[in-house]
């Protein structure tokens, strides 16, 4: 006795679980039933456990009509999809995927006061590596700005003091260091504006402002620097807040930014506030400005163009003294050229790998400077699953159909049209994430004197928008009641497998 060592795979789009007693020819197109062998009719994994009944998988069909060219010779297209008999006791896997995001990646570097000496330039590399990069260079690349500046990056002049033009404060000493906020920006936004680099990377994220979240908790007073957490599984740290003011059972009525911005966070992600009853939450505004001043301990983040035009209100001549320190942040922005509907072909390829980028801050002489500033770099995160592997699953389920996806003839979008392929296309948003049900089992081979691979193995796939929490719901009732009928009926070794 032995497993062939693959399965067979099918694939549904689920938009909605039918209730009980709906018959197959009812399911409506993206409707997913699991149904009774003998009655053909919707009906709960209990129901067909005790009955001794095989249980079928079948999804409502997309095609919108039954024939092509009202031929009934070409008939049949409108058949609900249905899946092999499943036996409870032959069930192997049970699994239901994340809905895992895109991350870009980050990289950040930070510099002290004496980064960059009078004479000296601040030399700053951006590497760009990965797929994106290898895909449209055919090599990794990578770009070197300075403390210099580029005129022509900015858009105007250079700020004088980039040149050393000050004096320390109170004395008529020339300025010994350049302002690191200055120095940074300009080398940051020279290297962003390379030709290579530019498609691959862009100025970072800071958190710009903060509102009271939807729970103001309770037991709150109020405070400064006070800590924040992100959830489980979101990204960002180290952003500290004022309450302002609480009401009268302690909630959170009005808050402000403190002296820390953290790094890391997305627009509109939710912090929970340390204290109180540890239920008070706050929604951040996150803006694209790169780079942040740190004076004396306090952080301001700007925009690259605003640290070089004035904006950056308290450049030094004495960063020293001052106790000045900066800190940029890229991240990656490459994005895939994408062709719509009419033109899709399952052969165009998307990508999932984010760009990896890195920072470093180099000498004079090009070798790594190891002792003049701190590098980080984030890797991004790929999404799963995009509506891109979705499509072509679905295709593919229509070609063991024998209803092949035309493509790649100069016809092909009127012939897909034809074949009813439209509504399948239109069902499917590629720029969505879904969340994947599996299911794997076994049919075994009646006759088979060989004795080889005598237990065909199915997996099935279920797809519903990471969004439609309700069909979610529905679905995750039935794959829990799966569950429970393989326990009932001795299978224990069939486990619900969650974040896949």
């Amino acid at each position: 006795m032995a497993y062939f060592n693959h399965a067979f795979t099918k694939s549904w789009l689920a938009k909605d679980v039918a209730a009980d007693g709906v018959a197959t020819s009812a399911l409506g197109a993206g409707d997913l039933a699991l149904v009774d062998s003998r009655t053909w009719l919707s009906d709960s994994a209990s129901d067909i456990a005790t009955a001794k009944h095989l249980a079928y998988l079948v999804g409502g069909n997309f095609h919108a009509a039954d024939n092509i060219g009202n031929n009934p010779g070409h008939g049949g297209y409108k058949e609900s999809i249905k899946s092999k008999g499943i036996n409870f006791n032959y069930i192997s896997r049970l699994g239901v995927s994340a809905c895992t995001p895109l991350k870009q990646a980050e990289a950040c570097v930070t510099v002290g006061p004496k980064c960059a000496p009078c004479g000296e330039n601040l030399f700053l590399r951006m590497d760009v590596k990965g797929s994106p990069a290898l895909r449209f260079l055919n090599h990794n690349a990578y770009a070197i700005g300075d403390s210099s500046g580029d005129a022509a990056a900015n858009g105007g002049p250079l700020p004088a003091l980039l040149c050393c033009t000050g004096t320390l404060n109170g004395s008529t000493d020339p300025q010994e260091y350049v302002d690191p906020v200055l120095a940074l920006a300009a080398a940051m936004q020279m290297t962003l504006a390379d030709p290579i680099i530019a498609p691959f990377a862009a100025e970072g994220n800071n958190v710009t402002g903060i509102a009271v979240g939807s729970a103001a908790g309770t037991t709150y007073t109020t405070g400064t620097e006070v800590a924040t957490e992100a959830a489980t599984g979101e990204g960002g740290s180290g952003l500290t807040i004022d309450i302002d003011t609480v009401g009268g059972s302690g909630e959170i009525t009005a808050v402000s930014i403190g002296d820390k911005l953290g790094s890391g966070y997305t627009d509109g992600q939710v912090l929970t506030v340390d204290g109180g009853d540890g239920a008070g939450t706050i929604t951040l505004s996150v803006s694209a400005e790169g780079i942040v001043a740190i004076v004396d301990g306090v952080e301001t983040s700007y925009t690259l163009a605003e640290a070089l035009d004035g904006t950056y209100s308290t450049p030094t001549s004495d960063p020293v003294a001052d106790k000045v320190s900066a800190r940029a942040c890229v991240v990656g922005a490459y994005v895939d050229t994408k062709f719509g509907d009419c033109s899709f072909d399952t052969r165009d390829f998307y990508g999932k790998e984010p760009v990896s980028i890195i920072l470093s801050l180099l000498d004079e002489t090009g070798n790594p400077c190891n002792d003049c500033g701190v590098a980080t770099a984030t890797p991004g995160q790929m999404a799963n699953t995009s509506g891109e592997t979705v499509l072509r699953s679905l295709l593919l389920t229509e070609r063991y159909a024998q209803n092949p996806f035309n493509q790649g003839n100069a016809d092909s979008s009127r012939i897909r049209e034809i074949e009813g392929f439209d509504p399948i296309l239109a069902a499917v948003d590629r720029a969505k994430l879904y969340k994947v049900y599996y299911l794997q089992h076994s049919v075994p081979r009646l006759n088979n004197p060989s004795g080889v691979f005598d237990n065909d193995q199915y997996l099935y796939q279920i797809f519903v928008e990471c969004d439609d929490s309700t069909t979610a719901g529905k679905m995750d009732t039935l794959w829990g009641a799966i569950k429970t009928q393989c326990e009932n009926v001795g299978n224990y070794t069939v486990d619900l497998e969650t974040g896949l």
